[in-house]
C-alpha cells in the first residue's frame, strides 16, 4: 500500500515515519509538510492511502480533501488531530478514519488493516462522495453558513511552536504585519493580519470593533461613551479597547447591546 503523511510538527512526522517502517503492507512514498504539499503530492504521486493532520498552517487537512476533483485519484484518508473538537459522529457515520494523537502503534495498524479493507471494497467515486459528505457534515456542524472555521493558532515558544485555542484569546491586535494574540498574562506575536483573521474565525466568536482590534465577544464586559459620539469596549480583564465608527454598528449587534440616547 502507497502511502503518503502529511504533518507539520517534525516529532509527529518522524515517529510517524518510524512506525509505518514496522509494517510490512506499507510503502512510504511521501512526506508533505503543510496541506499545500500535501494536495500536490497526492495528485502527483497517486498513494493509496494518505494520513493527514487535520490542523496545519496554510491549507488545512479538511481543505486539502476540499480541493480534491473527481479527476483526481482518490485515495483512501486517514485523519489525524491532537484535538478532540471535531465531530467524531461526522467521521463514524462517513466511514472516514480518525486518529487522536498520539497515536499508538496497534491503533495505527489497526487503521491501516482497515484502509486497505476499505480501498479494496470501494471504488474511486465511492471514496469521493464519502469524503464530501464528511465535509459537509462537518461544514453542517460549523454553522449555517457552513463554513469551518479557525479552532486554534500556532504561536512561538522557546522551543518551537505551539497550539493555541481561539477561545482563550480576548484581544487580537493589528501590529505592522503582524498581530498581538492577548490571552491572559499572555501575549504572542504572530505574523498574521486582522482582516484575515476576521475571515477565519467564527463571528459568533470574535468581533472586528477597529481597523486594528478583534475581540472575543465573550470577554466583553461593557461599553464606554467618548466624546464625538465614539465608544469603547470593556474587556473583563479591566482593557479598553476603541470602537471605530464603521464598526461601531456590527459591534453593538454582535454584542446584543443598543445605542444610548
Amino acid at each position: 500500500m502507497r502511502v503518503i503523511v502529511a504533518d507539520d510538527e517534525p516529532l509527529a512526522l518522524r515517529r510517524m515515519q518510524s512506525s509505518l517502517a514496522c509494517i510490512p503492507e506499507v510503502e512510504l512514498v511521501g512526506c508533505a509538510r503543510n496541506g499545500v504539499e500535501a494536495l500536490t503530492m497526492i495528485r502527483g504521486l497517486r498513494p493509496d492511502l494518505v494520513i493527514l493532520d487535520i490542523e496545519m498552517p496554510g491549507r488545512s487537512g479538511l481543505a486539502v480533501i476540499e480541493n480534491l476533483r473527481s479527476s483526481d485519484t482518490i485515495p483512501e484518508v486517514i485523519f489525524s488531530t491532537a484535538f478532540a473538537h471535531y465531530a467524531v459522529k461526522a467521521f463514524e457515520v462517513n466511514a472516514v478514519d480518525y486518529l487522536t494523537k498520539p497515536v499508538t502503534f496497534e491503533r495505527l495498524r489497526e487503521a491501516i488493516r482497515c484502509a486497505g479493507e476499505r480501498l479494496a471494497a470501494r471504488t474511486a467515486n465511492q471514496r469521493f462522495a464519502e469524503l464530501q459528505a464528511l465535509i459537509a457534515a462537518l461544514q453542517a456542524e460549523a454553522g449555517n453558513d457552513g463554513q469551518i472555521y479557525e479552532q486554534e493558532l500556532w504561536v512561538r515558544r522557546r522551543d518551537g511552536l505551539e497550539r493555541l485555542r481561539v477561545q482563550s484569546i480576548e484581544l487580537i491586535e493589528a501590529q505592522g504585519d503582524y498581530v498581538n494574540l492577548h490571552a491572559g498574562e499572555e501575549m504572542h506575536l504572530v505574523r498574521d493580519t486582522v482582516s484575515s483573521l476576521a475571515l477565519r474565525l467564527n463571528p459568533a466568536l470574535f468581533v472586528r470593533c477597529h481597523r486594528s482590534f478583534l475581540v472575543n465577544i465573550s470577554r466583553v464586559r461593557g461599553l464606554r461613551r467618548k466624546g464625538g459620539g465614539l465608544m469603547e469596549l470593556t474587556l473583563d480583564t479591566g482593557r479598553l479597547v476603541a470602537v471605530g465608527p464603521n464598526y461601531a454598528e456590527n459591534t453593538l449587534k454582535a454584542v446584543n447591546a443598543k445605542r444610548w440616547r
